[in-house]
């Protein structure tokens, strides 16, 4: 079944406000990051943001035959890595969710129903990962 208009606006809303997490996460913590962690989040916002424009124009037409629920969890994924974004305390755990959701990005835009799937399956476990470790 095709994503429907309001999926796709969620699921764009979702890494847009990702990315913005990962922009208050960069200055907040600007004095703490290297250059290269500074730019490696930048790089994943920048990912971030142009995959959420993407999804806005193209991925009302994406067809995922028998995919509802699993587009419910691909949001619900995305929202607890923003979430995790602003509450996590190490660079890796912020660095290894930005790289999970732009590898989630990747996926939708490729229209690969089970690479979205293992995908979205690398948010939540980045997510997992980072919040056990604080």
């Amino acid at each position: 079944m095709p994503v429907s208009k309001d999926q796709a606006r969620d699921i764009a809303k979702e890494f847009l406000e990702a990315s913005h997490e990962l922009g208050t996460y960069r200055f907040t913590n600007w004095a703490k990051l290297t250059p290269t962690q500074r730019r490696q989040i930048e790089d994943a916002e920048w990912d971030l943001l142009n995959y959420s424009g993407s999804f806005v124009t193209t991925a009302v037409g994406i067809a995922l035959a028998d995919m509802d629920n699993d587009l419910k969890n691909i949001s619900q994924f995305s929202s607890r890595a923003k979430k995790a974004v602003g509450t996590i305390k190490t660079v890796k755990g912020v660095i290894n969710i930005a790289t999970a959701l732009v590898v989630l990005g990747g996926a939708i835009v490729s229209q690969n129903p089970s690479t979205i799937l293992s995908a979205a399956g690398d948010v939540l476990e980045a997510v997992q990962e980072a919040t056990k470790k604080g």
